[in-house]
């Protein structure tokens, strides 16, 4: 009965595994840009992030399980063309709950306080409240529909962003699909039986305060695109699963006045958006990821 408790963690992504099989508990990676551009300019940085991501479901009952956990990152580039580095923090807590509504449906429902800024003098200013809400759909053993709402506060004001996606994997488990659109894509197959290969898309959205001189001015708009292909291998250890990770995307980082704010945002059309953007575009650029995951299997019997 555990297992199947667990077994209704796993709809949501970002914030957990997207496979009906298992739940990734730790998930750990780097990655570093090439030389990224600043458009109309012959300066380029780098820009490095490092990304924790921990989950921790605790059951309640048969059908209820309360979700815990936090995402942390990092991220390393210089905004501007000439500028010293810039580091950008990102917290975020998760406290929800998972419940089987019925045979078909599961419903859940997470809470996600988040602290993002360059981490200088810090205040609740820094602090943003989020929350999602997913269904699924649970249309045979191997495939289900999943509907939901992503909505919260940011630095440039109140977002709303609708999700829509599917999960599928083949019967003997070689083939799998996962989305939740529109911040993922996952499709892979297995190579062997230590070996994946697969392609991915993620899409990320965040703002992060910035404090100069002990005084709040500014802030940065990440919306950011990622196309990857990669490799996993879990030779080492069955659960401990190895990935690497070649890929493209899109950068933005963008700087703005901390009073030029938006009226609303709707994924992916932003209402009454007349900033002024302080910074240079950046160009898209190449990455290479190195990513290492805690998975905890579930078996995929009823019982």
């Amino acid at each position: 009965m555990i297992n199947k408790l667990l077994l209704l963690l796993f709809f949501i992504s970002p914030l957990i595994s997207h496979s009906q099989e298992y739940a990734d508990l730790i998930n750990i990676s780097y990655s570093k840009t090439g030389d990224t551009s600043f458009q109309n300019s012959k300066e380029s940085t780098s820009i490095s992030i490092f990304d924790t991501r921990v989950l921790l479901p605790i059951v309640l009952n048969e059908k209820t399980a309360l979700i815990t956990g936090f995402d942390f990152n990092t991220k390393k580039l210089q905004l501007f063309p000439d500028a010293n580095f810039s580091k950008l923090y990102y917290t975020r807590l998760k406290l929800g709950f998972t419940t089987e509504h019925s045979k078909y449906w599961t419903g859940i429902y997470v809470l996600l306080p988040i602290l993002s800024s360059d981490y200088k003098n810090l205040s609740s200013n820094d602090i943003y409240m989020g929350g999602i809400a997913v269904w699924t759909y649970k249309k045979r053993k191997n495939f289900n529909y999943k509907f939901g709402v992503y909505t919260g506060n940011e630095a440039f004001g109140f977002y709303i962003t609708p999700l829509l996606g599917i999960y599928y994997i083949s019967p003997d488990s070689r083939f799998e699909i996962s989305a939740l659109l529109p911040g993922l894509f996952d499709i892979n197959f297995a190579a062997s039986n230590k070996t994946k290969l697969g392609i991915d898309y993620k899409g990320n959205s965040e703002t992060f305060k910035i404090h100069n001189e002990n005084s709040l001015k500014t802030y940065s708009e990440n919306n950011s695109l990622e196309f990857s292909s990669y490799i996993q291998n879990n030779s080492l250890e069955k659960n401990l699963l190895l990935r690497l990770k070649i890929g493209y995307s899109t950068n933005s980082y963008d700087v703005y006045a901390i009073t030029d704010k938006i009226d609303l945002s709707i994924t992916p059309f932003k209402f009454g958006n007349n900033r002024t953007k302080l910074n240079s575009e950046l160009d898209y650029s190449a990455f290479l990821k190195v990513e290492a995951v805690y998975r905890f299997p579930i078996s995929s019997k009823e019982n």
